[in-house]
């Protein structure tokens, strides 16, 4: 499968009900969302975190979406940013902002109008937009060898997948203490999950813990790993393991 990309987006949102909606639209397909409720939290993100689209609100405390904008003029060049408006402040923005806004969505935004306008404004082509829901978690576990298994994964996890796919690889060690390796084969629809290396390294923690393999007995077969270079530092078990990248 080609490797999929998951883009990073902005969001600057202070009404709770209107962020839940679009961080559910959003992170519903390939989209991780940062949110953040007014524009000086937004320069914060702005200062450590690259982001392939913004959508800010006009609206904010502290210091609106105009304004947010206007300080954040050299991080956001080049990147596209969508102004959720309301009713009447329109044409007030477009005086204000019109250098730094790539497109305008009245709120509430419908969700197929949001999807076309990302699109649109990332060149995305139908099939570069994912949506998880038809990329289910499965797992398929077999003997290799007397002493060796191969865990194959596919689909794209839940937050709390790592006790799943240990339940599986579990239930089928159970009473066959000769095995002693394991090769893990992942799919690369694993990482439309923004999280996937936090659930690999809780994977690896109850497997190396709970069983006789060891982590230079495990290894990690994934697409990801050729063609993403990934910072294990922060995932100590993860870390230990024979990650295969060529």
């Amino acid at each position: 499968m080609q490797l999929i990309k998951v883009y990073q987006v902005l969001l600057l949102e202070d009404d709770e009900s209107s962020a839940k909606l679009l961080l559910h639209t959003l992170e519903r397909y390939n989209f991780n969302v940062t949110h953040v409720s007014d524009g000086q939290a937004g320069l914060s993100k702005l200062r450590s975190h690259h982001f392939d689209l913004i959508i800010s609100d006009v609206m904010m405390p502290y210091l609106d979406g105009i304004s947010f904008l206007q300080k954040a003029k050299e991080q956001v060049a080049g990147t596209p940013v969508i102004m959720l408006t309301s009713v009447g402040e329109k044409e007030s923005v477009v005086r204000a902002a019109n250098q730094n806004i790539s497109a305008y969505l009245l709120k509430p935004v419908a969700t197929q109008t949001l999807l076309e306008k990302i699109a649109q404004l990332l060149s995305l082509k139908p099939e570069m937009i994912v949506d998880k829901k038809q990329h289910p978690l499965e797992v398929k576990i077999s003997e290799t060898s007397i002493s060796q298994m191969l865990m194959e994964i596919s689909g794209c996890p839940g937050k709390k997948a790592a006790e799943e796919i240990y339940s599986k690889f579990a239930h089928t060690l159970a009473g066959r203490a000769t095995f002693s390796n394991l090769r893990i084969h992942l799919k690369t629809d694993f990482f439309l999950e923004v999280s996937a290396l936090k659930i690999l390294d809780d994977l690896v923690a109850k497997i190396t813990k709970h069983s006789q393999i060891r982590s230079h007995s495990l290894s990690l077969d994934s697409d990801f790993f050729r063609e993403t270079v990934s910072d294990l530092t922060p995932f100590p078990f993860l870390s230990e393991v024979n990650i295969i990248s060529k």
